[in-house]
């Protein structure tokens, strides 16, 4: 069996892992293009959020390579996710494409319908029992959080590299490693190598003056570099050292019921209800974008905030407009930038904005410690 999912940034090594750990080949698509975007336009409702039509995009590549089966990911929640992969199926047939729509329950991991997911892309029966499944999903996770370490370090390392382009270099070094690594083993001498490959790099930093940036959003939206334009190269060569609010490993464990850190989040955002704190999950990342906006504020190395989303995005939209007037009214004092994406984003005016986010930034820190220097 061939099979074939979206493309989210660098988390395919691990999705890969998952489905030939159960026998199956895979089709990994392209990295996402604006050619594949043409493609998912054509196919879209106008009005559906960013992710809707780079998935459907990729769906088109694979149908169009001759692979029959589609693995999408689906939810329970309020969001306009959990209805991705039924619309998406629907579109695809009626533009005559004949396939196979398989979905990846993760609304709750612990019901463990996923179980069923892995067994019904498995040919080879002997694959399905619970010693392999086992086996398969340690790998997937591990080979998740070795994404996430490369990503972290990449954010702390690129602001000060020397030579321009040796943290991208690295980072594709290191997908190809993960993709490669087929047992603990090698997963375990990766967990030791991606520290010390990017801590090798030549770099001139870092230093007290540091612009110190938090990223955050909706999940699809702040992995995928296409999407939304490579942000995370864009404000390291203006010299932002950065942090991910949130990953694909991150995800995992949450809905593992594992991410102790989103519960403290979520904890946040519920006991600052009088100021507007949401009470629930509203769908999209709503609920910790606002409880990461309070810890980032309350933590006083961070000197901004980036929340990025899709257009039309109620939940996200939502988060927005709530620190907007958390900002706007001084309960906190932390200068967040909000941006969103859609096929009409230009990226000269995001470069812009993001030069213009930066020197308010720099501005703002002499300012704090002007006042620090002033009360001591």
């Amino acid at each position: 069996m061939v099979v074939a999912f979206p493309h989210m940034g660098n988390g395919w090594p691990a999705f890969k892992a998952l489905c030939e750990g159960m026998g199956a080949e895979v089709y990994v698509p392209q990295e996402n293009n604006i050619r594949q975007l043409e493609d998912g336009l054509k196919y879209s409702p106008e009005w559906i959020c960013f992710p809707f039509k780079m998935t459907i995009a990729n769906m088109i590549e694979a149908l169009d390579k001759g692979v029959k089966t589609i693995v999408m990911a689906t939810d329970c929640g309020p969001c306009r996710f959990g209805f991705y992969y039924a619309v998406q199926e629907r579109i695809l047939r009626d533009k005559g494409y004949d396939f196979n729509m398989k979905y990846l329950p993760q609304g709750d991991l612990l019901t463990f319908e996923w179980v069923d997911f892995l067994k019904s892309i498995c040919e080879d029966k002997k694959l399905a029992s619970f010693a392999n499944i086992a086996r398969t999903v340690r790998i997937f996770l591990m080979k998740l959080f070795l994404i996430k370490l490369m990503e972290d370090w990449e954010g702390f390392v690129r602001c000060h590299e020397k030579n321009k382009g040796d943290t991208s270099r690295l980072l594709k070094k290191c997908i190809t490693l993960i993709d490669k690594a087929e047992d603990f083993a090698q997963l375990k001498k990766l967990k030791r190598f991606i520290p010390r490959a990017f801590s090798e790099v030549e770099t001139s930093g870092p230093t007290e003056d540091d612009i110190v940036v938090k990223i955050t959003g909706e999940n699809f939206l702040a992995v995928d570099d296409f999407s939304n334009h490579n942000i995370k190269r864009k404000l390291g060569e203006l010299g932002c050292r950065l942090y991910m609010g949130t990953s694909l490993y991150d995800w995992v464990k949450h809905k593992f019921h594992l991410n102790f850190h989103r519960k403290y989040l979520e904890y946040l955002s519920k006991t600052h209800k009088s100021i507007g704190g949401l009470q629930m999950d509203i769908g999209g990342e709503a609920v910790w974008v606002l409880g990461d906006y309070i810890a980032s504020s309350l933590e006083e190395k961070y000197d901004g905030f980036v929340h990025i989303y899709p257009f039309t995005c109620m939940p996200e939209i939502t988060a927005k407009a709530i620190i907007t007037r958390w900002y706007g009214e001084g309960i906190f004092n932390l200068p967040p930038l909000f941006l969103s994406f859609d096929e009409h984003s230009g990226e000269t005016g995001m470069i812009t904005r993001l030069e213009a986010y930066v020197d308010l930034l720099k501005r703002h820190k002499k300012e704090k410690h002007k006042v620090g220097n002033t009360t001591i």
